[in-house]
């Protein structure tokens, strides 16, 4: 694994521990599950949401394209981000929708 492509994976993860773990506080110690609660929560949070999954998919895809390079296809790591872009942009118009 390249230098960078650790470095982002390592702070990645880290900030997907502390989100998380601030998503399970907020919706199922601290929070209720009623549909009403559910939704005025997420409009509160959609910053959080957003960035939650920027962070997701950046350590998903950024993990498979190290696992592809380690196989020899480097060819195909720069497919992996564009895919990446892609479902960030569809997940973003998904969250702006509802």
């Amino acid at each position: 694994m390249k230098g960078l492509a650790w470095l982002m994976q390592l702070l990645t993860g880290l900030a997907l521990t502390i989100l998380v773990a601030y998503h399970f506080l907020i919706t199922h110690i601290f929070g209720s599950l009623q549909l009403e609660d559910v939704v005025a929560r997420f409009h509160e949070l959609r910053e959080f949401y957003t960035i939650l999954l920027i962070v997701v998919a950046f350590h998903a895809f950024n993990g498979l394209s190290v696992i592809v390079e380690e196989l020899g296809w480097r060819k195909f790591t720069r497919i992996f981000y564009a895919i990446m872009v892609g479902v960030v942009a569809y997940g973003l118009f998904l969250l702006m929708s509802v």
